[in-house]
């Protein structure tokens, strides 16, 4: 194989792969910001914001968790991207993203070698927002 040949491969494979990111990620921007637009962002962040609050995050990034703990980061990425977050913010949601996503899919394969499906997801969102709240306390301090 060329090097030519390995590098439309590779371009290919590129191309694949950025288009199922954005096939995820262009729809929860454009949702997320419709939302907002509407106001109907600022109600249901009402709901979770003394949650997120305490990870030193708005109301609205309830959002961008949910879609990332349901379904995979991507959306989240496209939910952040409509968002106005600070440095701090997105680390702290990343963390949190990294311990607890994608939960039913993992869960369901999780589960398939003996572990409970709630209790496998109970752990991880339970984790993942008490290192939320220990990394925007250590944050703070710093």
């Amino acid at each position: 194989m060329s090097i030519l040949d390995k590098f439309l491969n590779g371009f290919r494979k590129g191309v694949n792969v950025s288009s199922k990111i954005i096939i995820y990620t262009f729809p929860f921007y454009v949702l997320v910001d419709f939302l907002k637009a509407v106001g109907f962002l600022d109600k249901i962040s009402f709901i979770f914001e003394p949650i997120t609050r305490l990870m030193g995050l708005p109301g609205e990034a309830a959002i961008v968790l949910v879609s990332g703990f349901l379904i995979n980061l991507y959306p989240a990425l496209g939910s952040m991207a409509a968002m106005d977050l600070s440095a701090k913010q997105i680390t702290i949601i990343g963390i949190v993203l990294g311990i607890a996503h994608n939960l039913i899919v993992e869960g369901v394969v999780l589960s398939k070698s003996g572990v409970k499906l709630y209790i496998t997801i109970s752990f991880r969102v339970i984790l993942a927002i008490i290192t939320g709240i220990l990394v925007n306390l250590i944050w703070n301090l710093i």
